[in-house]
């Protein structure tokens, strides 16, 4: 699903030395992997992200996004890749306060070629487990509310990468690994996911730990954990099989 060659990303500004965020990196990602980019403040995970998200481009390499090379493509089609194929969830959550949370989920939707919008952004906050709450404001949510707010609202056009950049800073430990198992059922459902963490805890829900340090791939492990069970039949991640599979047409 994901195929970077040699990428390069420095960042120039006026009478500073040159940044270089991204070193030479090569990675490949399948579908339905789960993977962590682990790699403490500063050491250009973040700006893998933006790259991998076509939010930025790099200085130089490749970057193939189901087979297509993307890198080069004008603005306007970035766009419709982001919406057809990505999906993101911020550590900030980025939802509007004054707007419900079936308002929030839609948004994404306003850019897309489907029409079924109410029914879709409902599906979606019922396998996040919040069916109850999409008449709430998003300022009236809790945090792991809002959280699995920003994740439907991620998954709502059923991309078919998600990328989630510390998904779990502002969380307790016990909401934080409900979003981790929800992470885990999107991969099983055949979503290609990408975790951008410094926790070496959300790193070991991973399929494999690709270790970034000063711009540079330091490893790629695969996980000695063993592969995940399905969850219970009533947990809210269980739902997340109803939605079709990621990156589905």
């Amino acid at each position: 699903m994901i195929e970077v060659r040699e990428l390069e990303k420095t960042y120039r500004r006026p009478n500073l030395p040159p940044v270089k965020a991204i070193d030479r990196v090569s990675l490949r990602v399948g579908r339905g992997e789960l993977v962590a980019v682990l790699g403490p403040s500063g050491s250009g995970k973040s700006t893998l992200m933006n790259v991998l998200g076509l939010l930025d481009r790099p200085d130089a390499g490749e970057y193939l996004l189901d087979g297509r090379a993307v890198h080069a493509l004008p603005e306007d089609e970035l766009a419709r890749l982001r919406n057809r194929f990505l999906g993101f969830v911020f550590q900030a959550y980025h939802l509007l306060p004054r707007t419900t949370a079936l308002e929030n989920v839609q948004l994404p939707l306003l850019y897309s070629e489907h029409a079924d919008f109410d029914e879709r952004a409902r599906r979606a906050l019922s396998a996040v487990g919040l069916e109850d709450r999409v008449d709430h404001y998003a300022e009236e949510l809790s945090g792991g509310q809002q959280q699995r707010v920003a994740i439907a609202r991620a998954i709502v056009n059923e991309p078919a990468v998600l990328l989630a950049d510390e998904p779990t800073g502002n969380l307790d430990s016990a909401t934080g690994a409900g979003i981790l198992a929800l992470f885990r059922q999107l991969a099983q459902c055949g979503t290609t996911v990408l975790l951008i963490t410094h926790d070496e805890s959300v790193a070991a829900v991973a399929d494999r730990v690709v270790r970034i340090r000063d711009g540079a791939v330091e490893s790629d492990v695969a996980s000695r954990r063993p592969p995940a069970g399905g969850m219970p039949e009533d947990s809210s991640a269980a739902r997340l099989e109803k939605l079709p599979a990621g990156g589905a047409r």
